[in-house]
C-alpha cells in the first residue's frame, strides 16, 4: 500500500466498515455469500463525505470484493476494516 490516504479518513471509514460488519452479523447471523452487496447497501450514502462523491452500490461492492482479495493475499497484521479503508482511499487518491 502507498499509505497516501488521510489518516482521519482511514479511521472514519474503517469504523464505518466495522459498523457494517456488526450490522451484517446481526442481520444474517453468519456467513453470507452476498456479503459485499449487503455491506454496499449498508454503506451507500454513508461514505459519500469520506470518499468525496456518491458511489453506487455496485461500485462499493466492487471495492469491497477487491479489498477482500488483497487482504487475503497480503495477510496484513492489522484489522481488516482499516486495511480496506486505507486500500480503497489510496486507490481513489491514485485515480484522482
Amino acid at each position: 500500500m502507498t499509505g497516501l490516504a488521510d489518516p482521519d479518513a482511514v479511521t472514519t471509514l474503517g469504523r464505518l466498515f466495522g459498523a457494517a460488519a456488526n450490522a451484517h452479523h446481526e442481520a444474517t447471523g453468519g456467513p453470507n455469500p452476498e456479503w459485499a452487496t449487503w455491506y454496499a447497501e449498508f454503506l451507500h450514502g454513508r461514505i459519500d463525505d469520506i470518499v468525496g462523491f456518491s458511489p453506487g452500490v455496485d461500485k462499493i461492492a466492487e471495492w469491497l470484493t477487491w479489498a477482500d482479495e488483497r487482504y487475503r493475499a497480503d495477510a496484513p497484521d492489522r484489522p481488516w476494516p482499516y486495511y480496506y479503508a486505507e486500500l480503497i482511499l489510496d486507490s481513489l487518491k491514485d485515480e484522482g
